[in-house]
């Protein structure tokens, strides 16, 4: 890895917690919806997925618009249950990696969410040892807050702007390679995660 890197910025959903699109997909279908799976997989600007994950709709609106698209009743705790099924967990490895990281580099996190996926996260996939979210990283950036999401360079920009850090001397790990390229024009380090790789080979 190159010596001149003091920045780590990790992203979430495929670098550090597993995804399972399918299971809630099976989940979301066996309550009734129909066009779920169009709307997972379209994830365009204008789908209410895209929209809730750059914190344009709430997550109240979120629910109302899943409900209305199939007209199928159902509480917010289902709803959310369901949703959250897409979050696997982060493997205790990967955790014990960036507590290890935090001692060398300054550790970030950098991730396209929604609230309800970040809150079921905070509260069921950083529990290790004790620890809680704010022990891994020095900030976190998410989509929904900065109302921006990858691969739009700004997100990027402004994550560089409000942490102060240059560039060059900063490694971003995402498992899209979309997301890597608008990080290398920005001028920062991009490593592309595949699914299965072994994080602690990028650092040795």
């Amino acid at each position: 890895m190159n010596k001149n890197i003091k920045n780590i910025v990790f992203d979430l959903g495929g670098v550090l917690i597993d995804l399972d699109f399918e299971r809630a997909l099976k989940a979301f279908m066996k309550a009734g919806f129909k066009n779920i799976e169009e709307q997972l997989q379209s994830f365009n600007r204008e789908g209410i997925f895209m929209q809730y994950e750059l914190g344009n709709i709430s997550s109240d609106e979120f629910r109302a618009a899943i409900r209305e698209k199939d007209c199928v009743a159902l509480t917010d705790r289902e709803i959310d249950d369901m949703w959250n099924l897409v979050l696997v967990g982060i493997p205790h490895e990967k955790l014990k990696l960036i507590l290890e990281l935090r001692g060398k580099y300054m550790v970030y996190l950098l991730s396209n969410t929604n609230k309800i996926h970040w809150d079921y996260t905070c509260n069921n996939a950083f529990t290790y040892h004790g620890f809680r979210v704010n022990d891994y990283f020095e900030e976190t950036f998410l989509s929904f807050e900065m109302h921006l999401a990858k691969p739009d360079k700004a997100i990027f920009e402004k994550m560089l702007h409000d942490a102060n850090l240059l560039p060059e001397e900063t490694l971003f790990i995402d498992d899209s390679e979309a997301n890597c390229k608008a990080a290398a024009e920005v001028g920062i380090h991009a490593h592309h995660y595949h699914i299965g790789d072994d994080l602690k080979e990028i650092f040795e």
